[in-house]
């Protein structure tokens, strides 16, 4: 009899003739779950960010940085600007003011209008924060205090600000502070989209060159293409720049009036989705309709060898441009948003779901999960102990149906937290916690399909959720429902309540996590032409897992011929307990898969060991 053991967990004893499979190789689709230091995990949940909500779409979250080094968190929609307040843990929308009036909106109609943003100090070194979107009319500025046309010399607004050559800047799709200089990417001059342009301002001194595109040194630079620039990232010293069909770099020179040079380098692919393109670990990653692109300022190739077909069949091309790209630095993931090819059916119009690559192990999964955009910051609500209550934040009122929370609060400026805002204008905290859209619930009516009321939040339709600590109707504690219509504050579920007591009050709802791992087809006698016969499968499960089902199918068969509930001790003193699932079977190849509605407590596999040997010849 081999042993094959999938996540290669070593336990210190005795692994002669154990034969290890990397995680990498080992599954074939990983759906809420990730793999972390060779262990199989389902992901953690997120919570609200600030119980303030914004008035539509967010579409760009960002840090300013103030010229003493410190930080403020911003936040944009379609309309607005906001700025994050720590002490009433709330965004506030920023006033509009100068030449654009006061209570001016910026109109963005469209969804991928995404903004793009950098502080950029005045040359008097105060803070200022410049931002523009190819959805809006014009350029702003934010001082602190109040947003202003950037592109305007008007003394209201920015009186050092000059245009180029070319004539009036209107608006880009991107910028970024390189070199010195406020960089523009794909501007519009006087009416012309100059879609393989730069356009870069003077070096920032305190003559106000840096607002000036017309002086020694500013400029308006194209690279020699016909293809749209689609995405730019910083990679060290460099910019990467992604076009349709090809990839570019922008670099320095030493030459103060000729300041940049651009370069083609070798590419095997384009990007199409201009918000896609995100660095991290000296690789910028971005995202074509015809696979996933990785550039490290020399080449650019394919990183998406175990999914080829993935952006292809599963991401919905009419709406690539949807795509929204970030990291999260505390688990080495790059994380995806895009609009699944499902959606419309589901009756989704936005992005549904996050595509995962995890940088340390090589490995790819799916969350279901709906973000607009991603961002990141120290940010958080400066509290004292007596003040942490679901006042604050409804996911606190959890503390007596998890451990976790007490160690993930999240309090103060502490560490670097990944966001992310979602259609409905709200801002999560991702990956804290166990639950997804928590809320309180204020009212649960007694009818066939009970409706549940509670503050307001982004669930949907068709989402599973979990009931807790319900008061008066204590029968529906611990059960989870689908939703089958949903509003901002009310959600209809298919329990019938009619029998239950009347609801008195109390209670929390939750989106639950359903966790599924599916490992590749299993046959390591396929090339001497035998079958394989497995006569069980152990998996290590962490002892407060919960509820973890493995499911076996037979080739290609749609139905498992074996379903086993994983069951641990959870009154045990060990962290992990070793589970046996019977299969004894043979066949031409066996699929695993693990699952789990993970509730309350993460699922954590640190190990699957398939015991099986060669059986009769393959009948295909």
């Amino acid at each position: 009899m081999d042993t094959y053991e999938i996540t290669g967990f070593i336990l210190g004893i005795e692994n002669s003739g154990v034969n290890f499979l990397d995680p990498p190789q080992a599954f074939e689709s990983i759906v809420n779950g990730y793999v972390y230091r060779q262990e199989l995990r389902s992901r953690k949940g997120f919570t609200r960010f600030s119980q303030t909500r914004l008035n539509s779409r967010v579409m760009g979250i960002f840090e300013d940085i103030l010229p003493n080094g410190e930080k403020e968190l911003l936040a944009f929609d379609k309309d607005h600007l906001y700025k994050y307040v720590s002490g009433t843990d709330s965004f506030d929308e920023v006033p509009t003011a100068g030449t654009i009036g006061v209570g001016y909106n910026f109109g963005i109609s469209s969804n991928d209008g995404y903004i793009s943003g950098t502080s950029y100090f005045t040359k008097t070194g105060t803070r200022r924060f410049v931002f523009c979107s190819r959805g809006m009319n014009n350029i702003f500025f934010y001082d602190g205090t109040e947003v202003k046309r950037y592109n305007s010399n008007n003394a209201l607004d920015n009186p050092d600000y000059v245009e180029p050559a070319e004539g009036a800047l209107q608006r880009a799709v991107k910028l970024m502070w390189f070199g010195e200089r406020l960089n523009f990417f794909i501007p519009t001059i006087s009416g012309t989209i100059y879609s393989q342009g730069i356009l870069y301002s003077g070096i920032r001194d305190s003559t106000g060159n840096g607002d000036k595109y017309n002086v020694s040194g500013s400029g308006l630079i194209s690279c020699d293409t016909y293809e749209a620039m689609k995405g730019t990232a910083f990679l060290g010293d460099i910019i990467v720049m992604n076009f349709q069909r090809s990839t570019w770099t922008l670099e320095k020179t030493r030459d103060v009036f000729n300041p940049y040079f651009v370069r083609k380098i070798p590419s095997v692919l384009g990007t199409d989705s201009t918000f896609s393109t995100v660095s991290y670990g000296y690789e910028v990653k971005s995202v074509g309709q015809t696979g996933l692109l990785s550039t490290d300022g020399r080449q650019s190739l394919r990183f998406d060898d175990q999914i080829p077909y993935f952006t292809k069949d599963d991401i919905d091309n009419i709406e690539f441009e949807l795509i929204y790209s970030g990291f999260d630095r505390n688990n080495d993931q790059f994380l995806f948003s895009y609009k699944s090819t499902f959606g419309d059916f589901f009756g989704n119009t936005v992005q549904d779901q996050v595509l995962v690559y995890n940088y340390k192990e090589s490995t790819w999964s799916v969350y279901d999960l709906r973000f607009s955009v991603f961002g990141e910051s120290q940010e958080g609500p400066e509290l004292v102990w007596d003040d942490i209550d679901e006042t604050h934040k409804p996911e606190w009122a959890q503390w007596d149906t998890t451990t976790e929370i007490w160690d993930k609060i999240g309090l103060g400026k502490v560490t670097i937290k990944t966001l992310a805002g979602d259609d409905d204008g709200f801002i999560y905290e991702i990956n804290n916690g166990f639950d997804d859209y928590f809320e309180n619930i204020t009212n649960i009516t007694s009818a066939t399909n009970a409706v549940i009321t509670m503050g307001a939040s982004s669930f949907r339709s068709r989402d599973y959720v979990l009931i807790r600590n319900v008061e008066g109707m204590t029968e529906i504690n611990g059960m989870i429902a689908q939703v089958v219509t949903a509003t901002d504050t009310s959600l209809e579920i298919n329990i019938d309540t009619t029998k239950f007591t009347a609801y008195t009050g109390g209670g929390n709802v939750s989106k639950v996590i359903n966790f599924r791992a599916q490992f590749s087809p299993f046959n390591p006698y396929r090339a001497n032409g035998k079958r394989c016969y497995v006569s069980h499968v152990e998996v290590l499960l962490d002892t407060q897992s919960g509820s973890v089902t493995l499911e076996a199918y037979e080739d290609e068969d749609l139905v498992p011929f074996k379903s086993t509930p994983l069951i641990t001790d959870s009154s045990s003193a060990k962290a992990r307990t070793w589970v046996t699932a019977t299969i004894d079977h043979s066949a031409d190849f066996i699929t695993f898969v693990l699952k789990n509605n993970s509730v309350i407590e993460p699922t954590t596999i640190s190990s699957v060991r398939v015991h099986c040997s060669s059986a009769e010849p393959t009948t295909y």
